[in-house]
């Protein structure tokens, strides 16, 4: 990679990405319809593109050999259940535009960030699921509109590397989550709400709201670990989607826990079970990404929540 471009840049995973990117000695183009909420860009270009646009991705896309393809209208479960018209419709066009751009203009090397809803709900009723397997994903049943979204822009990607040979990487990110990253106003993820209520409560003792009864349960990624893997599935030969999450599977209740414990305060729940939860349980088979790359997440959830919440409780408070 000498030349990339990171499609949704001023998200919280294309923010981290473009700044290790850099690191690595990379020229960077970072495009997106917002510039980074937290932190200034690192990247040499930054350029406000809408990828709904067809005329906005053939200009993201110029005079670059690698693309990371991280755009895309997402949010919490809360805001994916209030918008499902709009995942569709933007995210469709997103990956539609940004891959046929890519194609026009002779980018050489596309990494397509898919997600864990593309896995079937009848493998998540339980919170002690199995892992998911990458082959598990047919007969197809994804999580809402959102993870239909995901698999159909899966399946035209493999199907331009199959028409135009392009080298297409995939990976299904589950839960990726840490510093920089939305943590109110309804698309935050379950790790970052929970890390906001604990810091809200005044004094070392208080009770905020869960959705749900706090027994379903997911795995986390750590963002340091999701941006390596990443990096290490694009230089690979990888041929095929693969995993890109822990298999630390937990409850929202032991998330709590681990959260309340670092921030060294007691914390009462008052579960609303009127709200969405999203499957039961879900968590990453990383059996494929071992085999195939020799590595797979390895940063413990203690320690990226650790990180996480001291973020998160810096912007709470500042003043």
């Amino acid at each position: 990679m000498k030349k990339v471009l990171v499609t949704g840049a001023g998200g919280f995973i294309g923010s981290h990405l473009v700044k290790r990117l850099k690191e690595e000695g990379c020229w960077v183009r970072g495009t997106d319809v917002k510039l980074p909420e937290f932190s200034e860009t690192c990247a040499d270009e930054f350029e406000v593109l809408d990828a709904r646009r067809r005329d906005d991705c053939l200009q993201a896309t110029r005079n670059v050999d690698t693309v990371f393809s991280l755009a895309a209208n997402m949010g919490g479960i809360g805001w994916t259940h209030e918008a499902p018209a709009a995942i569709m419709h933007d995210n469709l066009l997103i990956s539609t535009n940004t891959l046929e751009a890519c194609r026009l203009n002779g980018v050489e090397n596309i990494f397509y960030s898919s997600s864990a809803c593309v896995y079937p709900n009848y493998l998540q009723e339980t919170n002690d699921s199995p892992g998911l397997k990458e082959n598990h994903v047919f007969p197809a049943d994804p999580d809402m509109e959102y993870g239909w979204e995901k698999l159909t822009a899966e399946i035209l990607h493999q199907t331009y590397k199959k028409s135009y040979g392009l080298n297409i990487k995939i990976a299904r990110f589950h839960n990726i989550y840490g510093p920089l990253g939305t943590y109110d106003g309804g698309r935050e993820k379950s790790p970052a709400a929970i890390c906001r209520k604990i810091s809200k409560i005044q004094g070392q003792e208080g009770d905020i709201e869960v959705w749900g009864d706090g027994t379903q349960a997911r795995s986390y990624c750590y963002v340091d670990d999701c941006v390596e893997g990443c990096l290490r599935i694009m230089r690979s030969n990888i041929d095929c989607p693969v995993n890109m999450g822990s298999d630390q599977m937990v409850t929202i209740n032991e998330l709590i826990d681990i959260v309340a414990n670092i921030a060294d305060k007691k914390i009462y729940c008052k579960y609303d079970l009127t709200k969405p939860v999203g499957p039961k349980g879900r968590n990453s088979d990383n059996t494929l990404i071992k085999e195939l790359l020799g590595w797979a997440p390895s940063i413990s959830l203690e320690e990226g929540l650790t990180e996480t919440y001291k973020w998160i409780n810096d912007q709470v408070h500042k003043s």
